[in-house]
């Protein structure tokens, strides 16, 4: 119904098809995979949510929530409402109510109170001339008096020797809950008792008891009620106390109660209403021709919607919504208006999907696809909800909290609940199957279709009348519905002006609206408790006793008179649990057995059901017979540390080393084809102490190891000897560096090497690594936010670094220069620096070109390092600090003299996303071309073409996770298993993970900082080959990828590749949420973080400075190839 209002907006009433990469549509489709892929873990979450929902409305029978599904009426309408001003009472109601202990007034000296307080004020009667007996012997009004009374007392008959003689009081009141007083009133627990507590519907406890008096005589019997009250206040108790003081109560309310029977037409519009959606349930299953699984899918719905149903009575319940006016038949047509159009809006969507895809991916793409439809139908109940509450009436207002809650139940037990067992079902095959069958029988009718009949095309919901109508309309008519039996209470016409009123209104009434006197003491329950709980029966016989055969009456109801035992204990203290907390404390302390119970056996229940469904007694088979392009493998090394490694460090070499958060440091030595030799350091125990360890660095050629505690304190660890060399200590002014690398430095013709490391203050310490001396220099007098060494080709090393301002600065590291840094002049932002926007953040050098990155936001320059020239600018996104990485193959000479290369790529995070952007610059397709990154005034004057004459190609993962660069011209990572493919934009096979894109599309797109910066909205899709998992266990959720410059794609699961059971790989690990640190191992490996585990993962032959490696280019120690078909995409490219 929303699209056809908003037509005027739109120009159409067909509802809005969002494109792959919106992403309202990726996320839909991203939680339809998991679901999925993880149906187990959703079912054993929904379920276990279920039961705790559920659990006291329909296990728990002393609980307020069953208390009020008990007390539903079954056939009849009824309400109480406060008056306002003044009217004339059909009955005026006054109660005494005797409380002892908390909790205990069904005992004896209690009762025998009430005895003695019923014959003082009840005494032989209260009109003129003597009351009469009744069979039972209690106490009834005369012929022709118009009074009566209802007492607990009446279950002994009003006897104090048959109370005396009972040995069992709760016994004899509940084997007696069905007799009948003077009055015709039933005696049942409710209505004599206050503050009750049941077992299996048995009373076992109270809380007071409850002396009733009906007066319809309007006259002076309610003074002989008031002086017999008086004298009762005034007798000498030391034991009792009566409140008032005077046992005067004079506060009163006027209360209207209703009662009306469902008439015939309700019954048979409900019976009509209900008949005919179940038919067409049925009828509809029956259509998707899974013999196997439509009768599953069926009680799916069913126990769906129950659970909605008692979930949300649940939640009222606590919320003090008030429902019990409404009649039961009334409340399962909620949900079948929300769930249904839902239900076959997906199922219809997924058998439309290929059936040849992958069944986690069929669920996801047919979320994704319909996801914000059922979103929009869900946020248009709701508003019709709230438009109905506004001019109903009070109780109906409520039952349109009741709608709202259910409503959002029901949609969330669609997203999880429903979506797992469909999963299950595609997965058996029955509804591909079913595709199937039609496919073939569509194959043998004529060509030429016949028109369809309007008739049949409303029955076989292809109009948009049946399906975005009836959820709506359906609502709004039950609304009505119930609403129509109030408004002819209260003498209230329902009409535009009223309706108009009642939506300009602001006050809302609520549905019970009492407002009793403070009581002296803090009472366990209240009247307006008290009054709530009487049920429909109770309401139909006092209808019988004050006005018979009317529909409603008026009723003056007092303040209870209040008789308390003297020392009770526990009425100093509020019972009912005053918080969530406590409530679940309680829950948990008295059914948290026969709760877990519950959960347990309802979780091996279905998981050994759904076992059993998708059981196919087959092996699970690997194709082995993929073309092997390239190796790609994974070694894990199971590091003895206990808790997640939160430091990375490693050197060309292949040495390792990792600072984990169980304060223990491994180092791991790569000694060739003996494999990985590890070392674990205590380093939290060591004296002088290292922790926690601020920074870590190795030299290049892995000789030495630096670790840095937050004191200062270093220590350098010498690899070949495993022992530590000095303990050199430095001031870190309570900061972690911001630099912290080995360096060689030049001290005239001697060449040593030094630990560098520069504050977040701008002060440079550089410490000699074979005498543990340093010296200390400022630089500058702003903050740093960014550093890196730059050595060039002729091996002079200099220091540059960036501002807060923005300003860049270079600092040689060479000689004894102590002078301060050099201010880029080409580099500054300008004047005001702490103003502009576009102010330079990070810099990367590329030392083997001679060239620097001042990465602004959304644009780099690139600068030349002699020269301080600007080279070439180009917009990037908005990047993660220091995640941007720079690839180029190998240096070639442009004949101007300048560097060249046929290709340049950087790479880089974007901010607040998990995408990582590769952007590739290429001459031309020719392998010989090359790029000119010589200054433009050079490239003029030869006519070289650099980086402005360049074709960019835009490649795009996500999502991403972890990665770093190597120097084989490829990124790898480490990510979760990404979301399926949308078959409206890629063909079956395809994966999600890697998309191309037009790279003037993104500069465009760049540019809208309050938008979306990435590839995604303006992407063009590629076909790739799909990658053959060797595993499809849930445990295997990640996987490796990897990503080269020319937009091969590959991805594998992030297992080791010499387990023969790679289910065991999981075993002992941690629970991972997201890896990392990661850094380079090599030329061709990256070495992750995992847990508390390193992944290496490798790409082709690694070749380790000074280490031998086996033919396959593998170590060892454990690498392995792994084959994997893979994914080519030629992206557009422009100029």
């Amino acid at each position: 119904m929303i699209w056809y209002l908003l037509y005027p907006l739109r120009g159409t009433t067909e509802p809005p098809r969002l494109s792959p990469s919106h992403p309202l549509r990726r996320a839909f489709q991203a939680h339809g995979t998991a679901t999925a892929r993880h149906w187990l873990l959703s079912l054993v979450l929904t379920i276990t949510i279920s039961v705790l929902l559920c659990y006291q409305a329909v296990f728990q029978t002393d609980s307020p929530v069953a208390a009020s599904l008990r007390n539903l009426p079954k056939h009849v309408w009824t309400s109480t409402t406060q008056i306002e001003g003044e009217r004339p009472a059909d009955v005026v109601v006054r109660q005494v109510w005797v409380h002892g202990d908390y909790m205990k007034a069904i005992e004896l000296p209690v009762l025998r109170e009430a005895m003695h307080v019923q014959d003082a004020l009840i005494g032989t009667g209260l009109g003129e001339g003597e009351g009469a007996r009744d069979n039972s012997g209690c106490l009834a009004a005369a012929a022709g008096q118009h009074w009566g009374w209802h007492s607990p007392l009446m279950y002994w008959d009003c006897s104090l020797s048959a109370l005396e003689d009972d040995g069992d009081l709760l016994r004899t009141i509940n084997s007696r809950t069905a007799t009948h007083s003077a009055l015709n009133m039933t005696l049942r627990p409710s209505s004599v008792f206050a503050g009750k507590t049941f077992s299996n519907t048995k009373l076992r406890a109270a809380d007071a008891l409850v002396i009733t008096l009906f007066d319809q005589t309007n006259a002076s019997l309610g003074d002989v009620w008031g002086e017999r009250a008086r004298l009762l206040a005034q007798r000498d108790s030391p034991n009792w106390t009566v409140f008032p003081e005077d046992g005067q109560v004079t506060s009163s309310r006027l209360y209207e109660f209703r009662f009306r029977p469902m008439t015939l037409s309700d019954d048979l519009l409900l019976a009509a209403s209900y008949l005919v959606t179940a038919a067409y349930v049925i009828w509809r299953m029956m259509q998707l021709r899974a013999v196997k699984s439509w009768f599953g899918l069926l009680v799916t719905i069913c126990a769906k919607m129950s659970i909605c149903i008692v979930a949300s009575f649940t939640l009222c319940t606590y919320l003090g919504i008030n429902l019990t006016r409404i009649p039961r038949p009334w409340f399962p047509g909620v949900v079948f208006c929300f769930g249904l159009g839902n239900i076959f809006r997906l199922i219809n969507v997924v058998l439309e999907t290929p059936p040849e895809m992958p069944p986690h991916q069929r669920i996801g793409n047919a979320l994704g696809e319909v996801g914000h439809l059922s979103l929009a139908v869900a946020f248009q109940n709701l508003a019709l909800i709230y438009f109905c509450s506004r001019f109903v009436t009070p109780w109906v207002a409520d039952f349109c909290i009741f709608a709202a809650v259910t409503l959002v139940f029901d949609f969330v037990y669609h997203l999880t609940f429903f979506v797992a067992v469909l999963s299950v079902d595609v997965q058996r095959m029955e509804l591909s199957d079913s595709l199937e069958r039609v496919d073939l029988s569509q194959k043998s009718k004529k060509t030429r279709q016949e028109r369809q009949a309007w008739l049949a095309a409303l029955r076989e919901g292809t109009l948009p009348l049946s399906t975005r109508f009836a959820g709506s309309v359906a609502i709004f008519s039950i609304i009505l519905a119930i609403n129509w039996h109030f408004f002819d209470s209260n003498d209230t016409t329902l009409s535009f002006q009223n309706i108009r009123r009642k939506l300009m209104s602001r006050n809302r009434k609520r549905s019970i609206e009492v407002s009793w006197s403070p009581p002296p003491i803090n009472q366990a329950r209240t009247p307006a408790d008290w009054l709530r709980i009487q049920d429909h029966n109770t309401a139909r016989e006092l209808f019988g006793f004050i006005k018979p055969g009317a529909h409603s009456f008026v009723a003056r109801i007092y303040d209870p008179l209040l008789v308390v035992s003297n020392g009770a204990f526990g009425r100093d203290r509020p019972q009912p649990p005053r918080s969530v907390k406590e409530g679940l404390r309680r829950f948990a302390q008295g059914h948290a057995f026969p709760a877990a119970l519950m959960v347990v056996f309802l979780i091996a229940g279905v998981t050994l059901f759904m076992n059993y469904l998708l059981w196919t007694g087959l092996p699970e088979q690997l194709d082995e017979n993929e073309e092997e392009e390239s190796t790609f493998s994974v070694k894990t090394l199971a590091t003895p540390q206990t808790l997640d490694i939160a430091c990375l460090v490693s050197c060309s070499k292949g040495h390792l080393a990792t600072v984990s958060l169980d304060r223990s440091t491994a180092i791991w030595r790569n000694d060739g084809r003996r494999g990985y030799m590890n070392t674990i350091l205590q380093t939290a125990t060591l004296k002088p102490r290292l922790w926690p360890i601020y920074a870590t660095a190795m030299d290049d050629s892995g000789s030495l190891l630096a670790l840095c505690a937050d004191t200062g304190q270093i220590a350098l660890w010498s690899m070949s000897a495993s022992r530590f060399l000095l303990y050199p200590k430095i001031d870190m002014r309570g900061q972690a560096p911001t630099l912290f690398s080995f360096v060689s430095i030049s001290h005239g013709d001697v060449e040593k090497l030094f630990l560098v490391v520069l504050g977040h203050d701008g002060i440079l310490t550089e410490l000699d690594a074979r005498t543990g001396k340093h010296q200390t220099r400022r630089l500058c007098s702003s903050t740093v936010t960014c550093a890196a060494l730059y050595t060039c080709v002729k091996g002079v090393t200099s220091l540059v670094f960036v501002t807060k301002p923005g300003e860049v600065h270079i600092s040689p590291l060479e000689g004894n220069d102590t002078s301060a840094s050099e201010v880029v002049a080409g580099l500054d932002p300008g004047p005001p620096p702490g103003s502009n926007p576009a102010k330079i953040k990070c810099i990367q050098g590329v030392p083997s070109l001679g060239l620097i990155f001042a990465l602004r936001d959304e644009e780099a320059e690139i600068f030349d390092f002699n020269s301080r020239a600007l080279i070439h600018s180009f917009q990037i996104g908005h990047f993660k600090p220091h995640s941007f990485r720079i690839m180029h193959p190998a240096r070639r000479q442009c004949p101007c003299g300048a560097p060249a290369v046929h290709s340049l790529t950087i790479a880089y995070s974007e901010q607040d996303t998990d995408h990582m952007i590769m952007q590739t610059f290429t001459l031309d397709d020719s392998p010989t071309s090359q790029l000119c990154l010589g200054k433009p005034s050079d490239r003029d004057k030869f006519k070289c073409k650099g980086l402005d004459c360049a074709v960019q190609a835009v490649h795009y993962v996500e999502p991403a996770g972890v990665w770093e660069s190597t120097t084989a011209l490829s990124v790898v990572g480490i990510r979760k298993n990404n979301p399926s493919p949308t078959p409206s934009s890629t063909a079956s096979g395809t994966n999600d993970d890697y998309r191309s894109a037009d790279p003037g599309a993104l500069s465009s797109a760049l540019k809208q900082s309050t938008r979306r910066r990435s590839v995604p909205n303006n992407l063009c899709m590629f076909n790739t080959s799909t990658i053959t998992h060797p595993l499809t266990s849930d445990t295997d959720t990640w996987e490796a990828w990897t990503l080269s410059s020319t937009g091969e794609f590959r991805c594998r699961p992030l297992l080791p590749d010499d387990l023969e059971d790679p289910s065991a790989a999981f075993q002992d690990d941690l629970f991972v949420n997201s890896p990392g640190p990661i850094t380079k191992l090599g030329k061709r490996s990256v070495a992750v973080g995992f847990g508390n585990t390193v992944k290496i993962i490798t790409l082709g032959k690694e070749s380790f400075q000074g280490l031998a490696t086996n033919e396959n280019g593998a170590l060892e120690n454990g690498y392995g190839p792994y084959s994997g078909r893979t994914r080519r995409g030629t992206p557009r490219k422009t100029q």
